[in-house]
């Protein structure tokens, strides 16, 4: 990724010619983006530190912190997890199986010194939750979900990653939640997730690291608890997760961003002056190349993935305008051009996302790690 300019935004070339009521579709899906966008987004307000001059001083420490060239390393920033503690809790019976509620802690510490002793290291210790549709005969193919920002509410989140259908075709879906989202919500903040994007950067790069520490630790367990191999499905913040998994866990079996956001900095860059992050981080000296250096620790798009290119999937919306086309077709250059999916949608109206959502299916099933049928 180069310096000069964020990702470009120009529309990318069609990858086949719509047909008139996919255009409308296409059309209305921008549209509502755009409004979502510019009302919401956009418009978000983020406290203003109580001491400006020292949060500048705490930013500048972090950046020298993370910008060590061994944390590129998948095994200097994102450490080996040790074993869950977790607490199950069955709260349905579906056809030949189990639907589980997992609650958890993990023993995951801030990377950055200083974030381990105030509300970011209090937050890292709350306890995680995951929902899991789990068949009772072992070795099915299993499914970590990750959920967009402002997400992580349960029943919604089944529905958006249409888990019983999934679970039908014969995979264990695990449902995972983000920190600072839904249940994980901290007091006082307004909205889901609201905290994980917060004015204090360092939030956002620990946010990424625990999030990485308790999906490998998901993983595993769920490995000893007798499933077969998991791979990650994961929308817009967590198309962006499942990315960065990708490059950090050996043991993922298959990977499948959807409308993936792949670089914070080039979002927040691309949004112009609207954006009050980006004013803010103007504000305290910050450009475009020092964000890339700061998120660089957690960036898909500067780190090599793991997950073999023939089980690698990226779902992306024609007409996505809150993590346009352009991340989407970054990420699949990246990754060597694998197998990619467009829909005549937009990132929250997914037209046709039926077809998309067959093709996670498809890939598992051409893979071997689902049988036909």
């Amino acid at each position: 990724m180069g310096d000069a300019a964020p990702l470009a935004l120009t529309p990318l070339p069609l990858p086949r010619a719509l047909t008139r009521f996919e255009a409308l579709m296409l059309g209305a899906a921008g549209r509502l983006d755009g409004f979502v966008l510019q009302r919401y987004i956009r418009r978000t307000a983020f406290a203003a530190p109580r001491d400006g001059a020292a949060l500048g001083a705490r930013l500048a420490r972090a950046r020298e912190f993370y910008r060590d060239p061994r944390f590129l390393d998948p095994g200097a920033f994102f450490l080996a997890p040790s074993p869950l503690r977790a607490n199950v809790r069955r709260i349905g019976t579906p056809p030949d199986g189990d639907l589980l509620d997992v609650s958890y802690t993990t023993d995951f510490v801030p990377v950055f010194p200083e974030a381990r002793a105030d509300g970011i290291g209090q937050a890292a210790r709350r306890p995680g939750i995951a929902r899991w549709w789990r068949h009772r005969r072992a070795g099915h193919p299993a499914m970590l979900c990750i959920h967009g920002y402002a997400g992580g509410h349960l029943w919604l989140e089944r529905l958006a990653f249409d888990a019983r259908r999934f679970y039908r075709a014969g995979v264990d879906v695990l449902i995972y939640v983000l920190p600072y989202h839904g249940p994980r919500t901290p007091r006082g903040a307004r909205r889901s997730g609201e905290p994980f994007f917060d004015i204090d950067l360092v939030t956002t790069n620990e946010a990424f690291a625990q999030a990485i520490y308790e999906l490998r630790a998901l993983l595993r367990y769920v490995r000893a608890a007798g499933t077969g191999p998991v791979g990650a499905f994961g929308m817009s913040l967590g198309g962006y997760t499942t990315a960065l998994l990708a490059s950090v866990e050996p043991e993922l079996a298959f990977a499948v961003p959807m409308i993936p956001l792949t670089s914070l900095p080039d979002m927040m860059w691309a949004q112009g002056h609207g954006d009050e992050r980006l004013t803010r981080a103007i504000e305290h000296g910050w450009s475009l190349a020092g964000l890339r250096e700061f998120f660089a620790v957690h960036a898909p798009l500067v780190r090599t993935p793991l997950v073999a290119p023939e089980r690698r999937l990226i779902i992306a919306a024609l007409g996505d305008r809150i993590c346009p086309p352009a991340h989407a077709d970054a990420l699949w250059r990246h990754w060597g051009e694998p197998r990619i999916h467009w829909y005549p949608g937009g990132h929250l109206a997914q037209f046709r996302r039926g077809v998309a959502l067959r093709e996670v299916r498809t890939l598992l099933r051409d893979t071997g790690l689902l049988a036909r049928r």
